[in-house]
């Protein structure tokens, strides 16, 4: 029996973009830990990264032989747009949100933080489908303020995750959403994370639970279906009584679309929000004008005068020009030493090539017959007459004057 031919897939043709997006139009982010005491926030790196999911590098190696430039050479060609970064100290942990290449660098102090596990086994029904973390989370600000260092922390917040266009959105990818909110009083951000879920309201509060689980009832003990749904049988109140605990008037919203198997669209249901963790308070402790590193634009306990400012910026121009100068000084000595090295190695040719050459005629005068050597000494080949002669004469100046010495001593004596 012939063989069919095998069916080839193309598995390496790149995602496209949306009509009207971009492929940098959506943030990327590197979540990396650094410094000494890196492991000891090695579990909160985890759970922010899976915040950031899925615009992020989920599997991302980071040793302690790495440095931070090695990251952004690589940020461009992966479009990578923010770097989070984790570090630990004996008394604090610390997080710096970059904007890639160029800056600016927020560094917030972290106070208190949970992990998404600890927070899981605080719920009695932990929820964390994996479903929801397919698509980028919504982004909820609060209580920001209109100081200069507040609004940069409110852009920043927001180009971590794509924007959302309201009109083009479909409502099942809006499965989870981060609140971060301002207090004015501690002067810190509250980080929270959470999951969405719509359920139908309306209805009785068995038949809600028949169509969100996928388990079937017990009806064993019941003689007709109708006693399930009994409110006498079952011991459960009605809608209007369960309603202010989870279908709370505030939550209750008209769907416009199928969000999921049994919230569908032209229903009103209920929007349920369920912590998953980690859980920080953040605190903005300074802002760098470039990546890690620049003029500091703000910090939360250094205040410094203009005279301080000026002299700073003068003595960063200053280190700037000595650094351009050596460097210039650094490349001079370099292109000299390149020279002087080709110099050198093109004499070391030269000689090399002469003694070869040398070695050559002094081998082939050896492997001549008596013969050769008579014929060449009587034509004259090669100028073989010329050089003896010339030998010759130097022979004769050096005997005669080797002579004149001699007598000269004589008289003297």
């Amino acid at each position: 029996m012939a063989k069919t031919r095998r069916k080839k897939h193309r598995t390496h043709v790149e995602v496209q973009a949306k009509p009207g997006e971009t492929k940098n139009d959506v943030p990327r982010s590197f979540v990396m830990k650094r410094g000494k005491l890196s492991d000891l926030v090695s579990d909160l790196t985890d759970d922010v990264r899976r915040v950031m999911e899925p615009h992020t590098a989920v599997n991302l190696k980071e040793s302690k032989t790495n440095k931070l430039k090695d990251f952004v050479q690589v940020s461009g060609p992966l479009g990578i747009s923010h770097f989070l970064i984790l570090s630990a100290t004996d008394k604090s942990r610390y997080v710096k949100i970059c904007r890639a290449p160029r800056g600016p660098t927020l560094s917030f102090r972290v106070h208190k933080y949970t992990l998404a596990r600890e927070v899981a086994a605080a719920q009695r029904n932990p929820r964390s489908p994996p479903n929801a973390f397919r698509s980028p989370p919504l982004v909820v600000l609060n209580n920001f303020g209109d100081a200069p260092h507040q609004k940069l922390a409110t852009i920043t917040f927001q180009n971590l995750f794509p924007p959302i266009n309201v009109k083009k959105v479909k409502l099942s990818t809006c499965q989870r959403a981060v609140l971060v909110d301002y207090d004015k009083d501690t002067n810190r951000f509250q980080f929270r994370h959470y999951a969405i879920s719509a359920a139908p309201t309306g209805s009785n509060r068995a038949l809600r639970k028949l169509l969100t689980t996928r388990n079937a009832p017990d009806l064993g003990n019941l003689t007709d279906v109708s006693e399930f749904f009994d409110k006498a049988a079952l011991g459960a109140a009605s809608d209007a009584s369960d309603s202010e605990g989870e279908d709370a008037i505030a939550a209750r919203v008209d769907l416009t679309q199928d969000y999921n198997r049994v919230a569908k669209a032209d229903t009103r249901s209920r929007v349920i929000l369920q912590e998953i963790g980690p859980r920080m308070e953040l605190e903005l402790v300074k802002v760098e004008e470039g990546m890690c590193e620049g003029r500091v634009l703000y910090h939360a306990y250094v205040n410094k005068t203009e005279e301080e400012v000026v002299a700073l910026e003068r003595k960063k121009v200053d280190a700037e020009a000595l650094r351009k100068k050596r460097k210039e000084e650094q490349e001079a000595n370099v292109r000299r030493k390149e020279k002087e090295k080709a110099e050198k190695a093109a004499i070391a040719e030269e000689m090399a090539g002469r003694k070869k050459r040398k070695r050559d005629k002094s081998k082939a005068e050896a492997s001549k017959s008596t013969f050769d050597k008579h014929f060449d000494k009587k034509y004259n080949v090669g100028g073989i007459n010329d050089i003896a002669k010339e030998q010759r004469e130097k022979r004769r100046k050096r005997e005669q004057k080797e002579r004149r010495e001699g007598r000269g001593e004589g008289s003297d004596t």
